[in-house]
């Protein structure tokens, strides 16, 4: 499919995505609003553009035959797809960004991931389950080891992609990541992926990459103050997280998750603007890291 024909695919689905319902009338008065250049979209047209988004992102836009609006079918449903909301809102900025490139040097962008030159062999083993023989240089390791690994998904954190699969030589679970990777290439074994294994309960108790056999959920409640609070609520830290205490000063919120070094970090990162309450184990683990802290200043 041409670019330019990709990139009206995107923008209308993003158009009425955003708009709830919208008319065909006032799908036009937007599309030309974008650009001089541009002329009305023929109704059949846009029904091919219809179709053609259900086929390629799976999304149903419907018609409200009572208000003669269209509207995305389970858009709330969509809400919790988060690779597709990811891919929509990606590729909605793409979009946004090619009708606005006189502004580029004003948009401030955080690096982009690395290791996507990877991707392609990566997820082709994935669907096929096939291993994979990575080169692996881990940041605490002297040269490059051999990795033979059972790739079962890929995960993205805190700006780096991640594998993680099966290590056969431990006959383990080990996550690596992709900009770490010296060479890839894909192994004659197979491997067959479990029916009933989904990476979201494999980290279901866990706040980031890291996941810990030994270390059980526990509950946990966290203090943020008055400042702090609305970032958390916002952006919740797990999604077993809610609010138990609300006042003026401070709110008190409970999580069930595992105490993994990943955890501890993000919870350091926070500052003097949250404090834990619970359990005194977790307390402990966080006063001893500040008083490392503190020794260095």
């Amino acid at each position: 499919m041409a670019k330019q024909q990709f990139n009206k695919l995107i923008w209308l689905v993003d158009t009425i995505y955003r708009s709830g319902h919208i008319t065909f009338a006032e799908i036009n008065r937007r599309w030309r609003a974008g650009d001089s250049t541009r002329t009305d979209i023929p109704l059949r047209t846009f029904h091919n553009h219809r179709q053609a988004i259900e086929e390629m992102f799976d999304i149903n836009v419907e018609c409200d035959k009572h208000t003669n609006t269209y509207y995305i079918a389970d858009a709330e449903g969509m809400l919790g797809d988060k690779l597709k909301m990811w891919l929509l809102n990606s590729f909605s900025l793409n979009s946004i960004l090619q009708e606005n490139i006189d502004m580029k040097n004003r948009i401030v962008f955080e690096e982009a991931p690395l290791g996507l030159q990877y991707m392609d062999i990566v997820i082709d083993a994935m669907r096929t389950g096939h291993v994979l023989h990575l080169e692996y240089q881990a940041y605490n390791w002297k040269c490059p080891k051999e990795v033979c690994l059972e790739p079962y998904f890929l995960k993205l954190f805190r700006h780096r992609w991640y594998l993680i699969g099966v290590n056969r030589t431990y006959d383990a679970f080990r996550s690596y990541s992709l900009d770490r990777i010296k060479s890839v290439r894909t192994g004659d074994e197979g491997f067959r992926f479990p029916r009933k294994f989904t990476p979201q309960d494999y980290f279901r108790n866990c706040f980031g990459i890291i996941r810990d056999e030994t270390s059980e959920p526990q509950r946990t409640v966290l203090r943020a103050i008055a400042g702090q609070a609305p970032y958390l609520r916002n952006l919740p830290l797990h999604a077993s997280q809610k609010e138990i205490v609300t006042t003026e000063d401070y709110a008190d919120f409970e999580l069930y998750i595992s105490h993994t070094y990943d955890f501890v970090q993000e919870l350091l990162s926070k500052g003097a603007a949250i404090e834990v309450l619970e359990p005194q184990s977790l307390r402990d683990v966080m006063k001893n890291e500040i008083e490392k802290m503190q020794k260095l200043y």
